[in-house]
């Protein structure tokens, strides 16, 4: 649609779809996105993905979120975009539709200039959140560089979003489209307004079916909101919410969210060392229709259950004076084996997957 939808739309759509409930996706032998969408070794990539998708299907879930990587696009034009089909085609085969990420702040590069991230065989560092080591303070001092803030790559961004929503705009394999992940995250505030309506502008020209979402991500006191918060829910469909807060504050804010009265798409969830468990938060999703994507699925080289360097540095400041409990993973749900980190917290989630099956059958 050419414009934002109304609030009878949005429910509309909601009506017909569902509770969607799912996890963000990534095969456990991909060391990070490039490998996920690159052509190197994408024959084993994609065996391990259907095995870990048949394992969404058997959870309940129907639903997976993908972020794709405009490094590849660009380097691999054409090899990208058959194998965005082959994710879009195994998702569909096992009964997962797909939401898609168009633009991600925190994968950039920093400096001064885009310098394309290197393809085939991908470093990880193990021990360490998605792999990657933390950045040292020299790095830190680097002005994060954004794709769509120079002519020469802003272009070329807008052209794959171009190609990619233009080709699946009436595609009922996708679900949403998720327009921004939390914009401001790494450019800021007074760089990110501009560039989340670039890529609004950019998508609702294209009139897809599916509805626009950009992630509410810093939401807390609707009175000190950011900008970027806010504008993300003045132009989105339906909103995109992240919370990774315990369970006290998840429930308060998902509260405060209602108010605004559309959908709610929690597309980031699932904090164990900061006391958001499986328990708490799955029967509440359930009872309140909350659509969901949990962060991670089976762990693997992103090693996403490790915790964020930044909670080992709250650690260290506070002498060991946090609230944090690092017996636990951080994310995901699944063992390399393919058996659960946690059995009750699977009987859990299958129950309730079960139940709202039953409940979507009587309606």
């Amino acid at each position: 649609m050419k414009r934002k939808w109304t609030e009878s739309e949005a429910w509309a759509w909601q009506e017909k779809v569902g509770w969607l409930r799912g996890c963000n996706f990534i095969g456990s032998d991909c060391a990070g996105r490039v490998d996920m969408w690159q052509s190197y070794k994408n024959d084993e990539h994609m065996k391990t993905a259907e095995r870990e998708l048949a394992l969404c299907r058997d959870t309940g879930f129907n639903t997976v979120r993908i972020i794709i990587e405009f490094d590849v696009w660009l380097q691999e034009h054409d090899s990208f975009m058959r194998i965005f089909e082959k994710y879009i085609e195994l998702c569909a085969k096992y009964d997962l539709m797909v939401m898609v990420v168009l633009a991600n702040e925190a994968q950039l590069c920093r400096g001064d200039r885009y310098v394309p991230k290197r393809l085939g065989e991908q470093a990880y560092a193990l021990g360490y959140h998605q792999g990657r080591l933390p950045i040292t303070p020299e790095q830190k001092a680097l002005v994060p560089y954004h794709e769509l803030e120079r002519d020469e790559t802003r272009d070329k961004y807008v052209e794959m979003v171009k190609e990619i929503v233009g080709k699946y705009r009436d595609d009922n394999r996708i679900i949403c489209w998720n327009v921004f992940n939390e914009p401001g995250i790494t450019v800021g505030e007074e760089r990110s307004l501009p560039l989340i309506r670039l890529m609004f502008d950019t998508v609702r020209a294209l009139d897809p079916v599916q509805p626009l979402a950009s992630d509410v991500w810093w939401w807390g006191n609707p009175d000190s909101i950011r900008p970027f918060d806010k504008l993300s829910l003045e132009l989105s469909d339906v909103i995109s919410w992240h919370c990774y807060k315990p369970f006290e504050q998840f429930v308060v804010d998902y509260e405060r969210l209602t108010h605004f009265n559309r959908p709610i798409l929690l597309t980031e969830w699932l904090h164990r060392i900061n006391r958001q468990k499986v328990r708490d938060v799955y029967p509440l999703l359930y009872l309140e229709k909350i659509n969901c994507w949990c962060w991670g699925f089976v762990a693997g080289k992103t090693q996403t259950y490790e915790p964020w360097d930044s909670l080992w540095e709250q650690y260290d400041k506070t002498d060991g004076k946090v609230d944090y409990d690092f017996t636990c993973w951080q994310h995901d749900l699944y063992r390399p084996s393919l058996r659960p980190y946690d059995p009750e917290e699977i009987r859990l989630i299958k129950r309730f997957n079960e139940l709202a099956e039953e409940r979507q059958g009587k309606q």
